[in-house]
């Protein structure tokens, strides 16, 4: 039996925001049961954590994360890590402080202060880039102002003309996921820059080629949009949203080669995974 929540990510809200599980295990498990696990709850990414640290669970300070899509494991998840931060924060009780989770992005520092959540990540610079011709067809935008990529994510960013067109794209799936790419990603951002409604710039995020359509609200592509906002922007400290349907908001900082990611979340269920 493990402990599994549903946490809504990068929200205060309850149904809004991203949502993921989040599973605490004593013991590694079988990568093949984690993905079947991870299937099972079929959100856009299922954390895994297992505490690195032979202690009572709320003494523990650094855990072992992984985190699996329906179809795949991933390197780098923010909003599963958020969510496990809330989890071990809020429902095992480990006092204010910081954790550390180690994972294969290296390691991972989140801090809670007071309801927010902060993570501690790579700052992952992008690269400019081409892109794919008839792109802005199947994407229903009418132009693309830049193309810039990042190896190590495997996230290709296209910026457009403005936050409207961030909104109403509707993207052609079936036609994404069959479009060769002058590089090989795991997921595609679009963004815009921000206007007077208080976000310094918009963004959505697709991976059909992980298993997800859209993700409602992407973390880890908010490593590589901050970099690149903030030069063009020549701002340190940033708000920025993820206009999916369901929407989120993320409080951003640069530290050196870092980017904390600062973001609320909500437990929506608690339960017990029953598995042989």
């Amino acid at each position: 039996m493990l402990p599994v929540y549903q946490i809504d990510a990068f929200t205060i809200k309850p149904f809004r925001g991203n949502p993921a599980a989040v599973c605490i295990v004593e013991k590694e498990l079988s990568d093949e049961t984690y993905q079947s696990i991870a299937a099972e709850m079929n959100h856009s990414e299922t954390a895994f954590v297992r505490p690195i640290e032979n202690v009572p669970l709320k003494n523990v300070r650094e855990y072992s994360l992984r985190w699996f899509t329906p179809v795949v494991e991933v390197p780098l998840c923010g909003h599963a890590t958020l969510a496990s931060a809330k989890v071990l924060f809020d429902e095992i009780g480990i006092t204010p402080g910081e954790i550390l989770f180690h994972t294969k992005s290296g390691i991972l520092r989140a801090v809670k202060e007071h309801d927010t959540l902060q993570l501690d990540f790579p700052m992952c610079k992008p690269f400019a880039s081409s892109y794919p011709s008839g792109i802005e067809t199947i994407l229903g935008v009418s132009r693309i102002d830049d193309a810039m990529f990042n190896q190590h994510t495997g996230y290709l960013m296209l910026r457009i003309p403005s936050k409207e067109e961030i909104f109403h794209m509707m993207p052609d799936f079936t036609s994404l996921r069959a479009t060769v790419f002058p590089v090989e990603i795991k997921g595609l951002i679009v963004t815009a820059a921000g206007d007077n409604g208080g976000y310094d710039f918009y963004s959505r995020f697709f991976a059909p080629w992980l298993g997800v359509n859209e993700d409602p609200v992407t973390g880890s592509s908010h490593t590589m949009l901050y970099p690149y906002w903030s030069k063009i922007l020549h701002k340190d400290i940033m708000i920025a949203y993820q206009a999916s349907a369901r929407g989120g908001e993320l409080y951003l900082r640069g530290i050196g080669s870092r980017v904390i990611i600062g973001g609320k979340a909500v437990i929506v269920t608690r339960g017990i995974l029953y598995i042989s």
